[in-house]
């Protein structure tokens, strides 16, 4: 005795080959094995003035003049990091001494791992160092959060 599929179980199979392929798809477009790269915008900027206008999350105190900007910012949260260099290789008037505050949440490749250790800057709820001329700051979601109460 013959067995012919019947059309019921021919569209159940096509269905699970199709959610099957599906899956497998976007899982390799991903091109990330951090889950939250998903919940992270990164962008570059000739500079700040090109960054605070295109991005309301790029912070204010960034000089107009600052160049070579990289940034990355949660989507679920207040957390940031920023890369950039001044003319003059200093944080702006605006920003103060002052140690860290928090710790930087996000990673880049650009982003010094150790930099909390070397936070010597604050400039409102974010922290930072120049490290070989090159500046660098984060925002914590938790300072944020706190600042607000």
């Amino acid at each position: 005795m013959t067995r012919t599929a019947t059309p019921f179980r021919s569209r159940t199979a096509l269905c699970a080959l199709g959610v099957t392929a599906l899956a497998v798809s976007l899982t390799a477009c991903s091109g990330s094995a951090n889950p939250f790269d998903d919940h992270e915008e990164k962008a570059s900027y000739g500079e700040g003035a090109a960054a605070k206008s295109a991005r309301a999350s790029v912070p204010r105190w960034l000089p107009d003049d600052a160049s070579d900007i990289k940034y990355v910012m949660s989507t679920t949260g207040d957390d940031r990091i920023i890369r950039f260099r001044t003319p003059d290789g200093t944080f702006p008037a605006a920003c103060k001494p002052g140690k860290a505050q928090g710790e930087p949440r996000l990673k880049a490749d650009w982003f010094p791992s150790d930099l909390a250790s070397k936070a010597d800057t604050n400039c409102g709820t974010w922290s930072g160092a120049a490290v070989d001329g090159v500046l660098y700051a984060w925002q914590d979601k938790d300072v944020v959060k706190k600042a607000a109460r």
